[in-house]
């Protein structure tokens, strides 16, 4: 049995507001000797969850407390990454390992991938602080997620849901990417790309290659604020920017538009009317039937290019 030791009385408050994770330099600060630590631990009153951090409970380790232990295993410098970081700062489309935590520290930082936390040594990010947890900056969050992921469409829908959430900026997004590891960037790059051109969903990012394969097909516009001749605003998914065609993405997962048409048929028909030919495509037959769907639109364009828009049609603002 260990020596009583004199303890200082306020560590059971630090237990708690960490969530029942101590680190062993917190420990011995507040007086427990080193022998009275692995009392603890031997008796399993404690458990070792990283190198020098203790969950004070023999319990399985919540996904906060693994949070906090990441933290203070790799010091003061650090912060969560990846997609803790993104659920944190409002993005929905990002799915967290149950285990696996992501973090980023200093160059100058000691601290190791070890056990269920992987470290990323990172020279420019922004902490954010919650409570007892500290994140990176939401641009950050997301390119960091983006080097993690194997598949283009879901670096997209990450990087585009991060727009349309105004979560981060396309500008700030840059330069998360630009100062991040070159390691897995393609993606990113191809995904910026998409998102700084105006694209704000995958599907409409894959029309956008499909239409820039298409020689004949001028740069598109995409999701444009237009004026209108009775004043309303109008957001097209992809615009010519020579003639009166607009190609939708039905079926998508709704985000913010300039304009206030909740219902596609009113959309499309107030659209007809003012002059503009209108074709509409879901995103599976934009995936599947990819050949056809830009055939029309490049016959539509044939039949229209060099006419113009609708008399009073007028850019408002830019996209981006």
């Amino acid at each position: 049995m260990p020596r009583r030791c004199d303890v200082d009385p306020h560590l059971a408050h630090l237990i708690s507001a960490q969530d029942q994770v101590l680190h062993r330099h917190q420990a011995l600060a507040a007086g427990l000797s080193a022998d009275a630590i692995r009392h603890r631990v031997r008796h399993k009153q404690w458990q070792i969850l990283l190198p020098q951090v203790y969950l004070c409970h023999p319990g399985e380790p919540a996904r906060r407390q693994r949070l906090i232990a990441a933290l203070l295993y790799c010091g003061a410098d650090s912060a969560i990454d990846g997609v803790d970081a993104c659920r944190y700062h409002g993005l929905k489309g990002v799915a967290v390992d149950d285990v696996t935590v992501h973090m980023a520290v200093p160059p100058a930082s000691k601290a190791r991938s070890r056990a269920w936390v992987v470290v990323r040594q990172a020279a420019h990010f922004t902490v954010c602080r919650s409570d007892a947890l500290r994140y990176v900056d939401p641009a950050t969050a997301v390119i960091a997620a983006t080097r993690r992921a194997t598949s283009a469409r879901r670096v997209l829908a990450v990087v585009s849901e991060a727009t349309q959430r105004r979560i981060a900026t396309p500008d700030e997004l840059l330069r998360a990417h630009l100062l991040g590891p070159p390691k897995n960037a393609k993606l990113a790059d191809d995904a910026l790309g998409h998102v700084r051109r105006g694209v704000r969903s995958v599907p409409e990012g894959e029309f956008r290659t499909l239409a820039e394969a298409v020689p004949l097909l001028p740069p598109l516009l995409y999701n444009r604020v237009l004026r209108m001749p009775d004043g309303r605003r109008v957001s097209p998914d992809a615009l010519a920017p020579d003639c009166p065609l607009i190609h939708e993405t039905n079926g998508r997962v709704a985000h913010e538009r300039e304009d206030l048409f909740q219902d596609m048929q009113a959309r499309h028909d107030y659209l007809t009317a003012c002059g503009f030919t209108v074709l509409h495509n879901s995103p599976r037959r934009i995936y599947g039937e990819g050949r056809l769907v830009i055939s029309e639109f490049e016959r539509c364009y044939r039949r229209l290019a060099g006419s113009g828009w609708p008399h009073g049609v007028a850019f408002l603002q830019d996209a981006n």
